[in-house]
């Protein structure tokens, strides 16, 4: 009898994967780039042309303005540079809207004008008094960001 060649077994076409090892992987990969993504710094440079352009104007000086409560209708202005008071000023009213009014003309036409340039208000803090009431700290913050100072912190005065 003669032994038929070609006729063997089948071989299924189905083809069994074990997954768990590569999802296993995929998943530390996945871990690994979200640690560190924490560490991908974007830099910027700031470029200005130089020729051919308003580009080249005079550098604004960067100043700190610090803003202190006295009562609800008085407050002191100090503006800084390098941590150091060049000059202080002093903003008062009978009412508060008044004295708002006058802080807005004290900003303009004094802070941001110093000494006869244009200066650029790094950072402003607004220290209240306790006397102070919420609205009021909102409005104060109002008439800074109208004047184009949007890096503000509120701070908090000890034994009000």
């Amino acid at each position: 009898m003669r032994k038929k060649t070609g006729l063997g077994q089948k071989k299924e076409l189905d083809a069994q994967l074990n997954l768990t090892p590569f999802i296993d992987l995929l998943s530390t990969c996945v871990c690994f780039l979200l640690i560190t993504a924490v560490w991908i710094e974007i830099g910027t440079v700031e470029v200005k042309q130089s020729h051919g352009t308003s580009a080249a104007q005079e550098k604004k000086e960067s100043y700190d303005l610090d803003l202190v409560f006295k009562d609800p209708t008085e407050m002191r202005l100090n503006l800084k540079k390098n941590g150091k008071r060049v000059k202080s000023f002093k903003v008062k009213d009978e009412s508060f809207e008044g004295m708002l009014s006058q802080l807005n003309q004290t900003i303009t036409g004094q802070v941001l004008t110093f000494k006869k340039k244009t200066i650029e208000i790094a950072t402003a803090t607004v220290t209240p008094r306790s006397t102070v009431d919420y609205g009021s700290l909102i409005s104060t913050l109002d008439v800074l960001r109208k004047n184009k100072i949007v890096n503000i912190g509120v701070l908090t005065a000890r034994g009000n």
